[in-house]
C-alpha cells in the first residue's frame, strides 16, 4: 500500500541517477488492486486508502514509468539513444489470496493474460517468475507459472525479469528449441550465471556483450506484421533438426521439458523433411528414417505459435533474471542483496529494434 514509507520509496527511485525508472507493483501492494484491496481490507485498518488516489499518485513521479499488464515503449534521450519495448504485469498464480492473483489452474485464463504480451518486446518483467526458471524455495519448490514460461517461449524477449522468490535470486540464459519438426514450448538449455558479486567484493554484472565473448543470441526481430497460421521450413534455414520419439495431435498439449530423439537428419540439402504433425498421430514413434518430399513443406500451427516463429528465428534466446533484493534467510535479520546489473547490446539511433 502507499505508506510513507512507500512514498520514501517512491521518491528515491524518482531521484535515482537514471534516464527511466520503470516499476510494476507485486503482491502485497494491495491498495494498488482495487477489487482486492475492497474485498479484503481489514476492519482494523486504522486508515482507509483510496486504491484510485494510489493509483493516481504513482503516475505523478515524471521519472517512474508505472505498467500494470501493459506495454510501453522507451526512447531514451541521452547515449546512444536506445529504443526499447518493455511489458511489465504484476499478476500471480496464487498460491493463497494475495493482491494481481489468478486462478492458476485456469489455463484459459492464463493464456488470455500472457497472450497480452506482445511478440516484439524486447523485455519482459513480471513480478512472477515463469515456471522453472529462478522459482524454487524451500516452502513451494517451482513456484511459478508454466503459462508465463509458454508466454516466454512465444515471445522470446531478449530479457525477462521477474521477482517475489527472493531465494531463487539470480539469473540464466534459455535457448529455445526452434528446430523443426515443430513443437513448441520446448527448451534446449539453460545455462546458469555465477555472480562474480557473490563476495561483494565486484558487481553482480551479467556481460552478455560481444565483448565478453559470450553475447546473447537475441537479434529482437519483431517478424512480419501480418502473418497466417502457415509456417514454411527446409533444411537451410535449420541445419540439424531433429525427430522426437512422441507425436503430440495438439501441440498445446506438448510437454514442456526436452524430448528424446531417437534419430538425426543431416546431409539434406536436395529435399524437404515432413514434419512431425503430418505424421499418423496413433504411431507411437516417428520413423527411423527420414521421410523427403521434393516438394515444399508447410506446417500449420495454433496462429499465435506460428506468429512467434515467422520472420523470427533470430530470437533463440533469453535471459531470466529474478532480482530480488531482501533476503529473507539471515536469522530474520533484514539484509539485501546487491542489484544485478545487466550489459546487453540494442540498437542505437535510428536502428530498428
Amino acid at each position: 500500500m502507499i505508506t510513507l514509507f512507500k512514498r520514501k520509496a517512491l521518491d528515491w527511485i524518482d531521484k535515482a541517477d537514471f534516464e527511466v525508472k520503470i516499476i510494476i507493483a507485486g503482491s502485497k501492494d494491495i491498495t494498488l488492486d482495487e477489487k482486492y484491496y475492497q474485498k479484503h481490507r481489514r476492519d482494523s485498518d486504522k486508515e482507509f486508502h483510496d486504491p484510485a488516489e494510489c493509483i493516481r499518485l504513482v503516475a505523478t513521479y515524471p521519472n517512474i514509468k508505472y505498467l500494470h499488464h501493459q506495454a510501453t515503449t522507451i526512447h531514451l534521450k541521452s547515449g546512444p539513444k536506445t529504443t526499447f519495448k518493455i511489458f511489465g504485469s504484476p499478476l500471480v498464480p496464487d498460491h493463497s489470496e494475495r493482491a494481481f492473483g489468478y486462478n492458476r489452474s485456469d489455463d484459459t485464463t492464463i493464456e488470455r493474460h500472457w497472450s497480452n504480451i506482445p511478440l516484439d518486446v524486447d523485455v519482459v518483467l513480471t513480478h512472477t517468475p515463469a515456471y522453472n526458471h529462478r522459482d524454487a524455495s524451500t516452502k513451494w519448490q517451482a513456484a511459478g507459472c508454466e503459462g508465463l514460461r509458454k508466454a516466454l517461449w512465444q515471445v522470446r524477449p531478449r530479457i525477462a525479469v521477474c521477482g517475489r522468490i527472493a531465494e531463487a535470486r539470480g539469473a540464466e540464459t534459455v535457448e529455445w528449441n526452434l528446430d523443426l519438426p515443430l513443437s513448441p514450448f520446448l527448451e534446449k538449455q539453460t545455462i546458469q550465471w555465477t555472480d562474480p558479486g557473490a563476495n561483494r567484493m565486484a558487481m553482480s554484472l551479467v556481460d552478455l556483450t560481444r565483448a565478453s565473448g559470450n553475447p546473447l543470441h537475441n537479434d529482437g526481430a519483431p517478424g512480419p506484421r501480418a502473418h497466417g497460421s502457415d509456417v514454411f521450413f527446409s533444411p537451410a534455414e535449420r541445419a540439424k533438426p531433429t525427430a522426437p520419439s512422441r507425436v503430440f495431435e495438439d501441440y498445446d498439449e506438448a510437454p514442456s521439458s526436452g524430448v528424446t530423439t531417437v534419430s538425426s537428419f543431416s546431409d539434406m540439402t536436395a529435399h524437404t523433411v515432413v514434419p512431425q504433425d503430418f505424421w499418423n498421430a496413433a504411431n507411437t514413434a516417428y520413423p527411423s528414417e527420414p521421410i523427403l518430399d521434393p516438394q515444399p513443406v508447410v506446417s500449420r500451427l495454433h496462429h499465435r505459435n506460428a506468429a512467434a516463429l515467422n520472420g523470427r528465428s533470430g530470437r533463440q534466446e533469453t535471459l531470466i533474471v529474478n532480482a530480488s533484493i531482501v533476503i529473507t534467510n539471515n536469522l530474520n535479520r533484514l539484509s539485501y542483496n546487491q542489484p544485478i546489473v545487466v550489459d546487453i547490446e540494442l540498437p542505437v539511433g535510428n536502428e530498428a529494434v
